[in-house]
């Protein structure tokens, strides 16, 4: 039988969806133990604790922030990530069509359904989706003290604002050891995931199968021109823009004319001058439903 374990975050999982999930391991006939998290970072502990229980599957009930550090315990082990969608933008399910029914992620579970895909790692950390500094790092950490109240519009607001102020800064970016770009920008990605929600993708190359990153450059300021890097990207012709460059590749390093902040699958994560970005093929087990056309 499969040995499960849950990692939830309390402040993230509903009521109801917690007593659905337990109402669907209990129908599945899984014992399963929870460990309850206040805080997202809390989960790195948690679902490490149960690897050396010997979980084979760690079902975490959260956002991108409690996946991301649940998932750095599980990252090179045989120990599975499923995914119970509990937060604001879910970029990690969503990229994945996971399921939000509670009943639905323990069929997951115990039908078997896998996907080994790449994790990512910046300065030490794992991250799944996206991380990086600038524009992005800005409207986050602006948008992290309202979502709880305004949900995605925490964001849209806080996008606006940073579009019409967010002034360029100097960075160097390099992509395997050869220069990438050089000069003023207003944000730098760098992901694993490309997708976004409302059907945007940030990054349209990017595969977390193919063992690499990718990175973008935006340059854009004031809201037209931020406009235009939008549309473009909901047109997936960000190739074309004028106010953004892509590249790919395994190792990427960002070195910033002075403390920015930064920020890994959507959450904040402090100031740094410096950011060290590789991938780890191959390195994190997923109960997810088969890719589209495999």
């Amino acid at each position: 039988m499969t040995n499960v374990e849950v990692v939830a975050h309390e402040r993230k999982i509903k009521a109801s969806t917690r007593r659905a999930l337990a109402a669907a391991l209990h129908d599945a006939g899984l014992d399963a133990p929870w460990t309850m998290v206040r805080k997202a970072k809390k989960a790195t502990k948690a679902a490490g604790a149960a690897v050396e229980r010997g979980a084979d599957v760690v079902i975490v009930a959260g956002g991108d922030g409690t996946v991301r550090a649940a998932s750095q315990a599980l990252v090179g082990t045989t120990t599975a990530l499923a995914v119970v969608p509990a937060g604001t933008a879910n970029l990690f399910a969503h990229a994945f069509s996971l399921p939000t029914d509670p009943a639905a992620v323990v069929d997951l579970v115990v039908g078997g359904q896998r996907r080994l895909i790449d994790s990512a790692v910046c300065n030490d950390m794992t991250f799944n989706v996206m991380a990086g500094a600038g524009f992005d790092a800005g409207m986050i950490a602006d948008a992290d003290a309202h979502k709880g109240r305004l949900g995605m519009f925490a964001y849209v607001r806080s996008g606006l604002r940073h579009a019409r102020s967010r002034r360029p800064f100097a960075a160097v970016v390099t992509v395997d050891g050869a220069p990438f770009f050089q000069g003023e920008l207003t944000c730098v990605l760098v992901g694993n995931i490309g997708t976004l929600k409302g059907g945007l993708t940030a990054l349209p190359a990017a595969d977390p199968t193919d063992g690499r990153l990718d990175v973008a450059v935006v340059t854009a300021t004031g809201l037209k021109e931020w406009l235009s890097v939008l549309v473009s990207a909901a047109r997936r012709r960000q190739t074309e823009s004028d106010h953004a460059r892509l590249g790919q590749g395994v190792e990427i390093s960002v070195d910033l004319d002075e403390p920015h902040r930064f920020e890994l699958d959507g959450g904040a994560k402090g100031r740094t001058t410096r950011l060290e970005f590789t991938v780890r093929p191959a390195s994190l087990t997923v109960c997810a439903p088969a890719p589209p056309g495999a």
